[in-house]
């Protein structure tokens, strides 16, 4: 059985979309346009069609494999450069993508306003729902968890007029109760932060990702692409050391450390 990959992206660096001064733990996550385009170029390269993830899901929903040249493309947050700079890279390429929005952050600076969020709603194109507040799933309690699930889903259908039925955690934090309130509330998948690649043929609700970060080589990112034998090892190992600190010292302590370790002075 083939497997394929679906990639995570956070903020596109152009001019006139940078890492906000006041959210410096953005900028890991912050890939320079001149690099996102490098990597679109190799897709084409390889003969690969990068695609939202509504299009892998109902086709495997459908019964049918995902196509070797398929690769899932996912942005986060809701940023402004997905509508400045990767929304007109895709599309030179006729490629589609996923754009997982916060809804807080849609009419704030750096991030999108509704007209933008309805314009990538449009095939190929596709909105998701990253909760409401962008706060991580796993702090909350269940009333809480259930409305930023629930009103993240009303907000955006409300803004773009369409069924928004697939979901992110913030964080890559989610838990069983996470599933249980999606289940129940209609939605028909969910893209993790969960370090991985996914099975071409067998329907789904959970779906693994790789980040692709400000560190990630061409020559790391072809591996992924290419889905190759241990090009995730250093990510899996990684995304297990945050995991366990995680657990150990709590998202505030954990938080703290990282804070810490960057330098930040707020």
């Amino acid at each position: 059985m083939g497997r394929f990959a679906v990639l995570m992206y956070h903020r596109i660096v152009a001019p006139g979309c940078p890492v906000p001064d006041d959210a410096p733990e953005e900028a890991p996550w912050a890939v320079d346009a001149a690099a996102f385009e490098a990597q679109l170029d190799l897709l084409v390269r390889r003969g690969r069609r990068g695609v939202s993830m509504r299009e892998i899901h109902e086709r495997l929903e459908a019964g049918a494999e995902v196509p070797e040249a398929w690769i899932g493309l996912t942005f986060d947050d809701g940023n402004r450069s997905d509508w400045q700079v990767a929304r007109e890279a895709l599309a030179r390429r006729g490629f589609g993508a996923t754009f997982y929005v916060c809804t807080a952050r849609v009419g704030r600076p750096h991030g999108l306003d509704p007209a933008m969020v309805r314009e990538l709603a449009r095939p190929p194109f596709h909105v998701g729902a990253h909760g409401r507040t962008h706060r991580f799933l796993t702090t909350l309690d269940e009333d809480a968890e259930r409305d930023e699930i629930v009103l993240a889903r009303r907000e955006l259908e409300a803004i773009t007029g369409v069924s928004v039925d697939h979901f992110a955690p913030p964080g890559g934090r989610w838990s069983r109760r996470t599933l249980a309130i999606l289940h129940e509330t209609g939605y028909r998948a969910m893209a993790t932060s969960d370090v991985g690649f996914n099975a071409s043929r067998g329907e789904r609700f959970v779906y693994r990702r790789v980040a692709v970060t400000r560190a990630t080589s061409l020559r790391a990112f072809a591996r992924v692409v290419d889905t190759r034998a241990g090009a995730l090892a250093l990510a899996r190992a990684r995304h297990a050391l945050s995991r366990g600190a995680r657990r150990l010292l709590g998202e505030g302590g954990y938080a703290a450390v990282r804070a810490r370790l960057r330098g930040d002075r707020r």
